[in-house]
């Protein structure tokens, strides 16, 4: 198990947290509801692996181009140990109707989620207390769960990779 990997902890604290975790949330197979306490849980489990977090919205054409393109990085630079989880911040109400057709039809690929909180700001806290609300906003931890890069804008594979090589 990768929580395995972490320094410091037991094995038996990594399990406990991650069974604390929905199944779903490991595997989803379709976009699934996350709130920001169920999120801090979920990037602990990927601790020891490289993360990118790409928030998105159906209503951004920037977010909806990259997608494709986080898809392709995440089937290059899986076995290295890079982990791709993309969040929405679209409101709930149209999960079935827009968010998991726009999912399937550009990214069905990756891990996705829904942030549920009613400010998304509390949400990527998790992450960034100081977001911007930039869409998309792509952030890149290490394998210590470490923030080492915020990629905001619409960004190229070219970029993606510059920004998780040297963490691979």
């Amino acid at each position: 198990m990768l929580l395995a990997l972490l320094p410091g902890a037991s094995a038996v604290t990594r399990q406990r947290e991650a069974a604390k975790l929905r199944p779903e949330l490991l595997a989803p197979k379709t976009v699934e509801p996350l709130s920001a306490a169920e999120f801090r849980q979920l990037l602990a489990h990927y601790k020891g692996k490289v993360v990118l977090v790409n928030l998105w919205a159906t209503w951004c054409a920037p977010c909806l181009k990259e997608l494709p393109e986080l898809a392709k990085l995440q089937a290059q630079y899986r076995e290295q140990g890079l982990q791709v989880l993309t969040v929405t911040i679209d409101e709930a109400d149209i999960l079935e109707t827009r968010v998991k057709r726009v999912w399937r039809e550009r990214a069905a690929s990756l891990p996705a989620y829904l942030q549920t909180e009613a400010a998304p700001d509390k949400f990527v806290s998790v992450i960034d207390p100081a977001w911007t609300e930039v869409m998309p906003t792509n952030y890149v931890l290490d394998r210590e769960g470490k923030r080492k890069a915020t990629l905001t804008g619409g960004k190229t594979l070219a970029e993606f990779e510059a920004a998780i090589k040297p963490l691979l």
